[in-house]
């Protein structure tokens, strides 16, 4: 369940985002516009996933929701950054202008972490977390 909160949460974001996209960047075209649909459906579904797991085996520590949203999110758009620099530089310039403080892509980051941080909260919230989220039915399945 949590994992179709989070797909769900990343669908509405990413949808939003399309419908802000041609107001501040009127030259994006329908490629990059579906990758974003497609990237923060599966930041949704990462962070959904990830909340069965509260805690980490190596480093024994308890992984809570805010941590654990905030490190996905921004993870995840930390490494899109690193891939589509130049894109997002040119996205974030058409939007605030150059040498604004919001012009840089490094922003990116920071709204990744606050989307997981959103969207592990909301799963938290109506899914639970760790083993709690895991339902008998689940259990009970035949391997195959």
């Amino acid at each position: 369940m949590r994992i179709t909160y989070g797909k769900t949460l990343g669908l509405i974001f990413a949808g939003g985002g399309i419908l802000i996209f041609p107001y501040f960047y009127p030259d994006i075209g329908w490629v990059m516009q579906l990758a974003f649909v497609l990237y923060y459906i599966m930041i949704g579904a990462f962070v959904g996933l990830m909340g069965v797991l509260n805690y980490h085996p190596l480093i024994k520590m308890p992984l809570p929701w805010w941590l654990r949203g905030l490190w996905i999110g921004g993870w995840m758009n930390l490494i899109l950054a690193l891939f589509i620099y130049e894109d997002l530089s040119a996205m974030q310039v058409a939007a605030f202008g150059e040498g604004a403080l919001l012009s840089s892509p490094w922003w990116f980051v920071v709204e990744g972490s606050l989307f997981g941080l959103f969207v592990d909260f909301i799963c938290t919230k109506f899914a639970g977390e760790g083993v709690e989220c895991v339902t008998n039915a689940d259990l009970e399945r035949p391997v195959e």
